[in-house]
């Protein structure tokens, strides 16, 4: 009887920590209790990402950890409907099914684009999102005069080289690139694995997909708190400045109605993983003054 009591503890510590069912592609940890909060981790990498702030919001709150298909050695679904407008489908109705709270979105770079894509196209669902380091419009943070139309032939191209490099150069550029993104040299390297055990044609779809979509305008549907976490100390050496990155950030959010931007002063594109207190202390510090 012991034994059999165990088991069934275990299993529903199991059933509790960890869900990936039939009916979502991605794989999702859950931790704590509280408000519910929906973390997304951006390209390429896996919800383990979110283990540093997991560690103080669960405290508080039940963290919903995703890891998105073809990312991180997760099975990839297939293309032929797109990546971002299957996944972000997919957890709207996560949400629905899951949760009777609104919750709080969290969301890194792809991540942080699917959380405002989410809530512009369904602005009663949620309570409020967390955007870290993510663009309405990518395309337009490197050219001011990009649309839609004119950037497909490059995101054409991008994709392409991402789908014909070679391994072995695949991972000197991913390398190279997670270099520009993150400051510790360990987690440089457990990022460029999580990108070498993705899949190929996932990252090649959702960039080309990031590249070509505006969502500037369809923000100002987003009526709840908005905190915006930028970064720009990965661009130092290419000429980018903090003030060049706020200006740019205020520009592509100015039809949010109730955005709140800051930007990190050392933190690259990882700011959770760079500056891990000011991060956490900024999240805190929103989400409970929207309580």
């Amino acid at each position: 009887m012991k034994k059999l009591a165990f088991l069934l503890i275990l299993l529903f510590i199991q059933t509790q920590f960890y869900s990936q069912t039939k009916e979502f592609s991605f794989h999702v940890e859950i931790k704590g209790k509280g408000r519910p909060i929906v973390l997304i981790p951006g390209l390429a990498s896996s919800g383990k990402v979110w283990e540093q702030t997991t560690k103080t919001l669960e405290k508080n709150y039940e963290c919903h950890i995703l890891t998105l298909p073809g990312f991180a050695n997760q099975t990839p679904i297939t293309l032929n409907k797109g990546f971002l407008p299957v996944i972000k489908d997919e957890i709207i109705k996560y949400i629905q099914t899951n949760f009777h709270q609104k919750p709080i979105l969290i969301g890194h770079s792809l991540g942080g684009f699917l959380s405002l894509s989410i809530a512009s196209s369904n602005p009663d669902l949620l309570k409020e999102i967390v955007i870290v380091d993510s663009y309405p419009f990518m395309a337009a943070a490197y050219n001011p005069n990009a649309t839609e139309e004119n950037v497909i032939s490059q995101a054409n191209m991008m994709k392409k080289m991402l789908l014909n490099t070679p391994e072995k150069q695949f991972l000197q550029q991913q390398k190279n690139t997670m270099a520009t993104m993150i400051t510790d040299s360990t987690k440089i390297k457990v990022a460029t694995k999580w990108s070498l055990i993705s899949d190929r044609k996932t990252i090649a779809q959702a960039m080309y997909e990031l590249m070509t979509t505006d969502l500037r305008k369809d923000i100002e549907k987003v009526k709840i708190p908005i905190l915006v976490l930028g970064s720009w100390y990965g661009g130092k050496n290419y000429g980018v400045t903090k003030e060049m990155v706020l200006k740019n950030y205020k520009q592509q959010f100015s039809k949010a109605e109730n955005v709140t931007i800051t930007i990190a002063n050392t933190a690259k594109h990882f700011i959770m993983w760079d500056e891990p207190k000011w991060f956490i202390n900024s999240v805190k510090s929103f989400i409970n003054d929207a309580q």
